[in-house]
Protein backbone atom coordinates (compact mmCIF):
# COMPACT_ATOMS: atom_id res chain seq x y z
CA UNK A 1 0.00 0.00 0.00
CA UNK A 2 1.41 3.64 -0.78
CA UNK A 3 1.41 6.30 1.08
CA UNK A 4 -1.11 7.96 -0.63
CA UNK A 5 -3.55 5.06 -0.47
CA UNK A 6 -3.24 5.38 3.65
CA UNK A 7 -3.94 8.99 3.15
CA UNK A 8 -6.92 8.28 1.27
CA UNK A 9 -8.39 5.83 3.83
CA UNK A 10 -7.23 6.98 7.72
CA UNK A 11 -9.36 9.03 8.89
CA UNK A 12 -9.11 12.26 10.75
CA UNK A 13 -7.98 11.83 14.12
CA UNK A 14 -10.21 14.43 15.05
CA UNK A 15 -13.63 12.55 13.99
CA UNK A 16 -13.33 10.43 17.19
CA UNK A 17 -13.23 12.93 19.29
CA UNK A 18 -16.33 14.76 17.40
CA UNK A 19 -17.44 10.47 17.71
CA UNK A 20 -17.81 10.01 21.62
CA UNK A 21 -19.54 13.59 21.72
CA UNK A 22 -22.21 12.92 19.18
CA UNK A 23 -22.10 9.72 20.91
CA UNK A 24 -22.97 10.94 24.40
CA UNK A 25 -25.95 13.10 23.06
CA UNK A 26 -27.61 10.80 21.13
CA UNK A 27 -27.61 8.79 24.00
CA UNK A 28 -28.86 11.11 26.54
CA UNK A 29 -31.59 11.88 23.61
CA UNK A 30 -32.93 8.70 22.64
CA UNK A 31 -32.93 7.73 25.72
CA UNK A 32 -35.63 10.57 26.15
CA UNK A 33 -37.35 10.13 23.18
CA UNK A 34 -37.69 6.62 23.43
CA UNK A 35 -40.16 6.69 26.81
CA UNK A 36 -41.72 10.18 25.86
CA UNK A 37 -44.70 8.81 24.07
CA UNK A 38 -45.48 6.53 26.93
CA UNK A 39 -44.18 8.97 29.93
CA UNK A 40 -47.27 11.08 28.20
CA UNK A 41 -49.61 8.55 27.99
CA UNK A 42 -49.25 6.11 30.55
CA UNK A 43 -48.10 8.58 33.14
CA UNK A 44 -49.01 11.80 32.64
CA UNK A 45 -52.73 10.22 31.56
CA UNK A 46 -52.90 12.39 27.63
CA UNK A 47 -54.62 11.14 25.26
CA UNK A 48 -52.94 9.39 22.48
CA UNK A 49 -53.65 11.33 19.67
CA UNK A 50 -52.89 14.69 21.31
CA UNK A 51 -49.43 12.68 22.87
CA UNK A 52 -48.60 11.63 19.41
CA UNK A 53 -49.25 14.91 17.90
CA UNK A 54 -47.50 16.94 21.26
CA UNK A 55 -44.43 14.46 20.35
CA UNK A 56 -44.41 15.27 16.51
CA UNK A 57 -44.55 19.03 17.32
CA UNK A 58 -41.36 18.71 19.60
CA UNK A 59 -39.13 16.60 17.30
CA UNK A 60 -40.41 19.07 14.33
CA UNK A 61 -39.05 21.55 16.69
CA UNK A 62 -35.85 19.82 17.41
CA UNK A 63 -34.89 19.95 14.02
CA UNK A 64 -35.87 23.70 12.87
CA UNK A 65 -34.17 25.28 15.82
CA UNK A 66 -31.07 24.05 14.27
CA UNK A 67 -31.43 26.70 11.61
CA UNK A 68 -31.67 29.53 14.29
CA UNK A 69 -28.09 27.34 15.70
CA UNK A 70 -26.28 26.77 12.44
CA UNK A 71 -26.99 30.89 11.76
CA UNK A 72 -25.46 31.99 15.12
CA UNK A 73 -22.86 29.74 14.56
CA UNK A 74 -21.88 31.04 11.12
CA UNK A 75 -22.57 34.55 12.10
CA UNK A 76 -21.15 34.69 15.93
CA UNK A 77 -20.03 32.23 18.03
CA UNK A 78 -18.70 29.56 16.02
CA UNK A 79 -19.54 25.40 15.97
CA UNK A 80 -17.45 24.84 19.22
CA UNK A 81 -19.14 27.42 21.51
CA UNK A 82 -22.47 26.46 19.93
CA UNK A 83 -21.30 23.07 20.66
CA UNK A 84 -21.46 23.27 24.31
CA UNK A 85 -24.37 25.83 25.07
CA UNK A 86 -26.43 22.89 23.53
CA UNK A 87 -25.07 20.42 25.47
CA UNK A 88 -25.88 22.80 28.86
CA UNK A 89 -29.49 23.60 27.39
CA UNK A 90 -30.07 19.89 26.42
CA UNK A 91 -28.65 18.83 30.31
CA UNK A 92 -31.10 21.22 32.07
CA UNK A 93 -34.04 20.20 30.07
CA UNK A 94 -33.45 16.34 30.78
CA UNK A 95 -33.16 16.95 34.69
CA UNK A 96 -36.26 19.29 34.52
CA UNK A 97 -38.53 16.58 32.57
CA UNK A 98 -37.76 14.18 35.61
CA UNK A 99 -40.41 16.67 37.55
CA UNK A 100 -43.95 14.75 36.53
CA UNK A 101 -46.07 17.68 35.80
CA UNK A 102 -47.66 18.95 32.34
CA UNK A 103 -45.75 22.18 32.85
CA UNK A 104 -42.36 20.84 33.70
CA UNK A 105 -42.53 18.60 30.45
CA UNK A 106 -43.23 22.01 28.20
CA UNK A 107 -40.12 23.58 30.10
CA UNK A 108 -37.81 20.88 29.35
CA UNK A 109 -39.04 20.95 26.10
CA UNK A 110 -38.19 24.35 24.94
CA UNK A 111 -34.57 23.86 26.85
CA UNK A 112 -33.99 20.64 24.64
CA UNK A 113 -35.49 22.45 21.37
CA UNK A 114 -33.12 25.16 22.16
CA UNK A 115 -30.19 22.62 22.96
CA UNK A 116 -30.47 21.10 19.81
CA UNK A 117 -30.57 23.37 17.71
CA UNK A 118 -27.28 24.73 18.76
CA UNK A 119 -25.70 21.46 19.09
CA UNK A 120 -27.07 19.15 15.92
CA UNK A 121 -26.12 21.46 13.07
CA UNK A 122 -22.93 22.21 14.25
CA UNK A 123 -21.18 18.97 15.34
CA UNK A 124 -22.27 17.72 11.87
CA UNK A 125 -20.51 20.70 10.40
CA UNK A 126 -17.39 20.27 12.25
CA UNK A 127 -17.00 16.73 10.66
CA UNK A 128 -17.48 18.22 7.23
CA UNK A 129 -14.38 20.89 8.09
CA UNK A 130 -12.06 17.97 8.83
CA UNK A 131 -12.49 16.85 4.81
CA UNK A 132 -11.29 18.78 1.37
CA UNK A 133 -14.63 19.05 -0.89
CA UNK A 134 -13.51 15.93 -3.18
CA UNK A 135 -11.88 13.81 -0.56
CA UNK A 136 -13.62 10.11 -1.10
CA UNK A 137 -12.62 9.22 2.51
CA UNK A 138 -15.41 11.99 3.58
CA UNK A 139 -19.08 10.03 3.16
CA UNK A 140 -16.93 7.55 4.90
CA UNK A 141 -16.54 9.58 7.47
CA UNK A 142 -20.00 10.73 8.02
CA UNK A 143 -20.54 6.81 8.07
CA UNK A 144 -18.37 6.72 10.87
CA UNK A 145 -19.70 9.54 12.63
CA UNK A 146 -23.40 8.29 12.25
CA UNK A 147 -22.11 5.04 14.36
CA UNK A 148 -21.56 7.02 17.16
CA UNK A 149 -25.18 8.81 16.82
CA UNK A 150 -26.39 5.04 16.83
CA UNK A 151 -24.23 3.31 19.59
CA UNK A 152 -25.58 6.32 21.88
CA UNK A 153 -28.65 5.58 20.63
CA UNK A 154 -28.76 2.04 20.99
CA UNK A 155 -27.72 2.01 24.56
CA UNK A 156 -29.91 4.87 25.28
CA UNK A 157 -32.92 3.16 25.70
CA UNK A 158 -31.61 0.19 26.95
CA UNK A 159 -30.29 2.38 29.97
CA UNK A 160 -33.71 3.63 31.07
CA UNK A 161 -36.32 1.15 29.96
CA UNK A 162 -36.22 -0.70 33.39
CA UNK A 163 -36.87 2.43 35.02
CA UNK A 164 -39.57 3.76 32.76
CA UNK A 165 -41.81 0.08 33.04
CA UNK A 166 -41.77 0.84 36.56
CA UNK A 167 -43.19 3.95 36.54
CA UNK A 168 -39.89 5.88 37.91
CA UNK A 169 -39.58 8.17 34.80
CA UNK A 170 -37.59 10.53 37.29
CA UNK A 171 -34.64 8.29 37.36
CA UNK A 172 -34.56 7.38 33.73
CA UNK A 173 -34.20 11.39 32.46
CA UNK A 174 -31.96 11.76 34.69
CA UNK A 175 -29.95 8.91 33.32
CA UNK A 176 -30.56 11.29 30.48
CA UNK A 177 -28.95 14.13 31.67
CA UNK A 178 -26.34 12.49 32.97
CA UNK A 179 -25.30 11.17 29.90
CA UNK A 180 -25.28 14.38 28.35
CA UNK A 181 -22.93 16.00 30.53
CA UNK A 182 -20.31 13.10 29.70
CA UNK A 183 -20.90 14.41 26.47
CA UNK A 184 -19.95 17.88 27.27
CA UNK A 185 -17.24 17.00 29.44
CA UNK A 186 -15.02 15.20 26.43
CA UNK A 187 -15.71 17.63 24.21
CA UNK A 188 -14.53 20.82 26.54
CA UNK A 189 -11.13 18.78 27.68
CA UNK A 190 -10.62 17.50 23.58
CA UNK A 191 -11.41 20.32 21.82
CA UNK A 192 -8.16 22.35 21.45
CA UNK A 193 -6.23 19.41 21.19
CA UNK A 194 -7.75 17.82 17.92
CA UNK A 195 -9.86 20.75 16.59
CA UNK A 196 -6.85 23.35 15.76
CA UNK A 197 -8.46 25.85 13.41
CA UNK A 198 -11.61 24.25 13.44
CA UNK A 199 -15.16 25.54 14.62
CA UNK A 200 -14.04 29.27 15.76
CA UNK A 201 -15.48 31.97 15.41
CA UNK A 202 -15.88 34.21 12.50
CA UNK A 203 -13.14 37.06 12.69
CA UNK A 204 -15.26 39.61 11.66
CA UNK A 205 -19.05 39.56 13.19
CA UNK A 206 -21.83 41.98 11.90
CA UNK A 207 -23.53 44.05 14.48
CA UNK A 208 -26.43 42.03 16.53
CA UNK A 209 -29.11 44.57 16.80
CA UNK A 210 -28.58 45.61 12.90
CA UNK A 211 -28.13 42.69 11.39
CA UNK A 212 -31.27 42.03 9.11
CA UNK A 213 -30.83 38.12 9.11
CA UNK A 214 -31.30 37.90 12.99
CA UNK A 215 -34.63 40.03 12.55
CA UNK A 216 -35.82 37.59 9.98
CA UNK A 217 -35.27 35.01 11.56
CA UNK A 218 -36.68 36.27 15.50
CA UNK A 219 -39.72 36.94 13.34
CA UNK A 220 -39.89 33.74 11.64
CA UNK A 221 -40.31 32.14 14.80
CA UNK A 222 -43.31 33.89 15.58
CA UNK A 223 -44.55 32.65 12.52
CA UNK A 224 -43.83 29.40 13.40
CA UNK A 225 -45.32 29.67 16.68
CA UNK A 226 -49.09 31.02 15.56
CA UNK A 227 -48.95 27.97 13.06
CA UNK A 228 -48.11 25.50 16.23
CA UNK A 229 -51.13 27.49 18.16
CA UNK A 230 -53.38 26.48 15.40
CA UNK A 231 -53.80 29.83 13.73
CA UNK A 232 -52.87 28.37 10.65
CA UNK A 233 -54.26 31.47 8.14
CA UNK A 234 -52.54 34.26 9.93
CA UNK A 235 -49.31 32.56 10.04
CA UNK A 236 -49.54 31.68 6.18
CA UNK A 237 -49.88 35.32 5.50
CA UNK A 238 -47.21 36.34 7.72
CA UNK A 239 -44.62 34.21 6.32
CA UNK A 240 -45.91 35.15 3.14
CA UNK A 241 -45.45 38.92 3.83
CA UNK A 242 -41.70 38.20 5.60
CA UNK A 243 -41.02 35.85 1.93
CA UNK A 244 -42.02 39.57 0.05
CA UNK A 245 -39.41 41.45 2.41
CA UNK A 246 -36.46 39.31 2.37
CA UNK A 247 -37.14 39.58 -1.70
CA UNK A 248 -37.22 43.15 -1.86
CA UNK A 249 -34.48 42.80 0.37
CA UNK A 250 -31.78 40.87 -0.93
CA UNK A 251 -32.60 42.96 -4.58
CA UNK A 252 -31.61 46.09 -3.34
CA UNK A 253 -28.50 45.00 -0.98
CA UNK A 254 -25.36 45.51 -2.25
CA UNK A 255 -22.76 42.91 -1.91
CA UNK A 256 -19.88 43.81 0.38
CA UNK A 257 -16.22 43.45 -1.24
CA UNK A 258 -15.78 40.03 1.39
CA UNK A 259 -18.74 38.54 0.11
CA UNK A 260 -19.46 38.52 -3.53
CA UNK A 261 -22.35 37.51 -5.22
CA UNK A 262 -23.06 33.78 -5.35
CA UNK A 263 -22.11 32.12 -8.87
CA UNK A 264 -25.30 30.56 -10.85
CA UNK A 265 -23.04 26.94 -10.12
CA UNK A 266 -23.42 27.94 -6.10
CA UNK A 267 -26.86 28.62 -6.88
CA UNK A 268 -27.58 25.30 -8.74
CA UNK A 269 -25.80 23.61 -6.11
CA UNK A 270 -27.75 25.43 -3.33
CA UNK A 271 -31.25 24.27 -5.17
CA UNK A 272 -29.93 20.23 -5.12
CA UNK A 273 -30.04 20.84 -1.50
CA UNK A 274 -32.79 22.01 -1.21
CA UNK A 275 -34.91 20.00 -3.74
CA UNK A 276 -32.80 16.97 -1.91
CA UNK A 277 -34.04 17.98 1.02
CA UNK A 278 -38.16 18.09 -0.05
CA UNK A 279 -37.87 13.99 -1.20
CA UNK A 280 -36.37 13.45 2.35
CA UNK A 281 -39.51 14.83 4.02
CA UNK A 282 -41.73 11.72 2.55
CA UNK A 283 -38.77 9.36 3.73
CA UNK A 284 -38.57 10.43 7.64
CA UNK A 285 -42.49 11.17 8.04
CA UNK A 286 -42.56 7.45 7.50
CA UNK A 287 -39.52 6.68 9.06
CA UNK A 288 -40.42 8.53 12.22
CA UNK A 289 -43.64 6.41 13.07
CA UNK A 290 -40.66 4.49 15.12
CA UNK A 291 -40.85 6.61 18.10
CA UNK A 292 -44.63 7.18 18.69
CA UNK A 293 -47.15 4.60 16.56
CA UNK A 294 -44.39 1.90 16.30
CA UNK A 295 -43.71 2.56 20.13
CA UNK A 296 -47.55 1.96 20.72
CA UNK A 297 -47.86 -1.12 18.60
CA UNK A 298 -45.00 -2.50 20.12
CA UNK A 299 -46.82 -1.33 23.64
CA UNK A 300 -49.99 -2.78 23.15
CA UNK A 301 -49.76 -5.50 19.84
CA UNK A 302 -46.85 -7.26 20.03
CA UNK A 303 -46.25 -10.65 22.23
CA UNK A 304 -42.79 -9.46 24.24
CA UNK A 305 -43.00 -11.92 26.96
CA UNK A 306 -39.72 -14.76 26.68
CA UNK A 307 -40.35 -17.50 28.56
CA UNK A 308 -37.69 -20.05 29.22
CA UNK A 309 -39.57 -23.11 31.15
CA UNK A 310 -40.97 -21.72 34.11
CA UNK A 311 -39.24 -18.25 34.55
CA UNK A 312 -40.50 -15.70 32.00
CA UNK A 313 -39.98 -12.28 31.17
CA UNK A 314 -41.56 -9.24 29.26
CA UNK A 315 -39.45 -6.91 27.21
CA UNK A 316 -39.98 -3.32 27.72
CA UNK A 317 -41.42 -2.01 24.69
CA UNK A 318 -39.11 0.78 24.48
CA UNK A 319 -36.17 -1.45 24.38
CA UNK A 320 -37.38 -2.05 20.51
CA UNK A 321 -36.37 1.26 19.82
CA UNK A 322 -32.90 -0.13 20.34
CA UNK A 323 -33.02 -2.13 17.38
CA UNK A 324 -32.67 0.06 14.74
CA UNK A 325 -29.04 1.59 16.38
CA UNK A 326 -27.68 -1.80 16.90
CA UNK A 327 -28.26 -2.76 13.24
CA UNK A 328 -26.51 0.74 12.22
CA UNK A 329 -23.87 -0.17 14.03
CA UNK A 330 -23.27 -3.69 13.16
CA UNK A 331 -23.83 -2.60 8.98
CA UNK A 332 -22.69 0.90 8.77
CA UNK A 333 -18.81 0.18 8.40
CA UNK A 334 -19.84 -2.54 5.87
CA UNK A 335 -21.71 0.20 4.00
CA UNK A 336 -18.70 2.76 4.46
CA UNK A 337 -16.39 0.08 3.11
CA UNK A 338 -19.03 -0.28 0.05
CA UNK A 339 -18.91 3.38 -1.13
CA UNK A 340 -15.16 3.62 -0.84
CA UNK A 341 -15.20 0.32 -2.54
CA UNK A 342 -17.39 1.07 -5.46
CA UNK A 343 -15.80 4.81 -6.04
CA UNK A 344 -12.32 2.75 -6.56
CA UNK A 345 -14.24 0.79 -9.16
CA UNK A 346 -16.26 3.30 -10.57
CA UNK A 347 -19.46 2.66 -9.83
CA UNK A 348 -20.44 3.90 -7.14
CA UNK A 349 -24.16 5.72 -6.99
CA UNK A 350 -24.64 8.73 -7.45
CA UNK A 351 -25.97 10.73 -4.40
CA UNK A 352 -30.03 10.75 -6.03
CA UNK A 353 -29.75 7.00 -6.23
CA UNK A 354 -29.01 5.97 -3.04
CA UNK A 355 -31.91 8.19 -2.13
CA UNK A 356 -34.44 6.11 -4.29
CA UNK A 357 -33.14 2.69 -3.04
CA UNK A 358 -33.35 4.69 0.48
CA UNK A 359 -37.27 4.54 -0.17
CA UNK A 360 -37.83 1.39 -2.19
CA UNK A 361 -36.17 -0.16 1.41
CA UNK A 362 -38.53 1.97 3.66
CA UNK A 363 -41.18 0.61 1.29
CA UNK A 364 -40.52 -2.96 2.18
CA UNK A 365 -40.00 -2.18 5.99
CA UNK A 366 -43.32 -1.84 5.81
CA UNK A 367 -44.63 -4.16 3.90
CA UNK A 368 -43.32 -6.61 6.72
CA UNK A 369 -45.50 -4.67 9.26
CA UNK A 370 -48.14 -4.43 7.00
CA UNK A 371 -48.79 -8.78 7.09
CA UNK A 372 -48.33 -8.00 10.65
CA UNK A 373 -51.57 -6.60 10.27
CA UNK A 374 -53.30 -8.94 8.55
CA UNK A 375 -51.95 -11.12 11.23
CA UNK A 376 -53.79 -9.75 14.27
CA UNK A 377 -57.12 -11.65 14.62
CA UNK A 378 -59.13 -10.71 18.20
CA UNK A 379 -57.10 -10.22 20.88
CA UNK A 380 -53.95 -12.04 19.82
CA UNK A 381 -50.58 -10.09 19.76
CA UNK A 382 -47.93 -10.90 17.14
CA UNK A 383 -44.15 -12.31 16.93
CA UNK A 384 -41.57 -9.32 17.87
CA UNK A 385 -39.85 -10.36 14.83
CA UNK A 386 -42.24 -8.42 12.78
CA UNK A 387 -40.75 -5.38 14.14
CA UNK A 388 -37.29 -6.49 14.11
CA UNK A 389 -37.25 -6.99 10.44
CA UNK A 390 -38.87 -4.39 9.87
CA UNK A 391 -36.58 -1.71 11.66
CA UNK A 392 -33.46 -3.95 9.62
CA UNK A 393 -34.86 -2.67 6.14
CA UNK A 394 -35.57 0.76 7.68
CA UNK A 395 -31.90 0.69 8.77
CA UNK A 396 -30.62 -0.10 5.58
CA UNK A 397 -32.62 2.66 4.23
CA UNK A 398 -31.49 5.19 6.44
CA UNK A 399 -27.87 4.70 5.53
CA UNK A 400 -28.62 5.33 1.96
CA UNK A 401 -30.09 8.76 3.00
CA UNK A 402 -29.46 10.40 6.18
CA UNK A 403 -25.08 10.30 6.12
CA UNK A 404 -24.80 10.52 2.62
CA UNK A 405 -27.18 13.64 2.53
CA UNK A 406 -25.54 14.78 5.08
CA UNK A 407 -22.22 14.57 3.31
CA UNK A 408 -23.95 16.10 0.12
CA UNK A 409 -24.79 19.39 1.81
CA UNK A 410 -21.25 19.59 3.03
CA UNK A 411 -19.76 19.09 -0.33
CA UNK A 412 -22.22 21.40 -2.63
CA UNK A 413 -23.03 24.31 0.09
CA UNK A 414 -20.45 27.54 -0.24
CA UNK A 415 -18.48 27.79 2.78
CA UNK A 416 -19.99 30.65 4.67
CA UNK A 417 -23.12 28.99 4.25
CA UNK A 418 -22.24 25.55 5.52
CA UNK A 419 -23.66 25.40 9.25
CA UNK A 420 -26.82 27.65 7.82
CA UNK A 421 -27.54 25.32 4.77
CA UNK A 422 -27.35 21.99 7.08
CA UNK A 423 -29.90 23.62 9.34
CA UNK A 424 -31.76 24.13 6.15
CA UNK A 425 -31.13 20.34 5.77
CA UNK A 426 -32.26 19.70 9.05
CA UNK A 427 -35.38 22.09 8.34
CA UNK A 428 -36.78 18.65 6.32
CA UNK A 429 -36.48 16.53 9.39
CA UNK A 430 -38.84 19.18 11.21
CA UNK A 431 -41.22 19.11 8.53
CA UNK A 432 -40.86 15.28 8.05
CA UNK A 433 -41.76 14.36 12.46
CA UNK A 434 -44.45 17.27 12.52
CA UNK A 435 -46.03 15.20 9.66
CA UNK A 436 -44.96 11.74 11.55
CA UNK A 437 -46.67 13.17 14.44
CA UNK A 438 -50.03 13.96 12.91
CA UNK A 439 -50.05 10.39 11.39
CA UNK A 440 -49.23 9.10 14.32
CA UNK A 441 -52.47 10.47 15.67
CA UNK A 442 -54.25 8.06 13.06
CA UNK A 443 -53.14 5.12 14.89
CA UNK A 444 -55.66 3.24 16.24
CA UNK A 445 -58.46 5.51 14.57
CA UNK A 446 -58.05 3.61 11.45
CA UNK A 447 -57.18 -0.12 10.99
CA UNK A 448 -53.60 -1.17 11.43
CA UNK A 449 -53.92 -2.50 7.70
CA UNK A 450 -54.92 1.21 6.05
CA UNK A 451 -52.33 2.58 8.87
CA UNK A 452 -49.11 0.51 7.25
CA UNK A 453 -50.65 0.22 3.76
CA UNK A 454 -50.66 4.44 3.22
CA UNK A 455 -46.71 3.70 4.67
CA UNK A 456 -45.68 1.21 1.58
CA UNK A 457 -47.57 3.43 -1.32
CA UNK A 458 -46.59 6.83 -0.57
CA UNK A 459 -42.50 6.18 -0.43
CA UNK A 460 -42.78 3.68 -3.75
CA UNK A 461 -44.46 7.09 -5.77
CA UNK A 462 -42.10 9.61 -3.88
CA UNK A 463 -39.49 7.17 -5.38
CA UNK A 464 -40.82 7.29 -8.64
CA UNK A 465 -40.88 11.21 -9.09
CA UNK A 466 -37.40 11.33 -7.84
CA UNK A 467 -36.25 8.64 -10.32
CA UNK A 468 -37.51 10.61 -12.55
CA UNK A 469 -35.82 14.32 -11.95
CA UNK A 470 -32.35 12.53 -11.37
CA UNK A 471 -31.23 13.46 -14.58
CA UNK A 472 -31.50 17.40 -13.88
CA UNK A 473 -30.36 17.30 -10.32
CA UNK A 474 -27.01 15.87 -11.17
CA UNK A 475 -26.66 18.20 -13.51
CA UNK A 476 -27.12 20.82 -11.36
CA UNK A 477 -24.86 19.20 -8.90
CA UNK A 478 -21.59 20.12 -11.29
CA UNK A 479 -19.93 16.84 -10.65
CA UNK A 480 -20.20 16.58 -7.08
CA UNK A 481 -20.93 12.67 -6.78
Amino acid sequence: MTQDQVIQEKQPVALWLVFLTEMWERFSYYAMRSILILYMVYLLQMDKTGAANIYGTFTSLVYLSTLLGGFLADRYLGQRWSIILGSVLIAGGMFVMSIPTVGMLYTAMGLLILGNGFFKPNVTAIVGQLYEKNDPRRDGGFTIFYMSVNIGAFFGPLAVGYFASQNNYKVAFWIAGIGMLLGLATFIFGQKKFLSGKGLPPTEKPTFYKDPAVWAILLGAGVIALYMKGCQTTAWISAAVLAAAYIVYMKTRKQSQNHPPLTTEEKQKMAVIAIMAFFTIFFWAAFEQAGAALNLFAYEYTNRVITLGSWSWEIPANWFQSLNPLYIVIFAPLFSKLWISLAKKGKEPSTPAKFVVSLWLLAAGFAVMLLGAFALIGNAKISLFYLAFTYLFHTFGELCISPVGKSMVTKLAPARFVSLLMGVWFLSNAAANKLAGVYSGYFQKISNVQFFLWLVLVPLVVSGILLLSMKGIKKWMHGVH
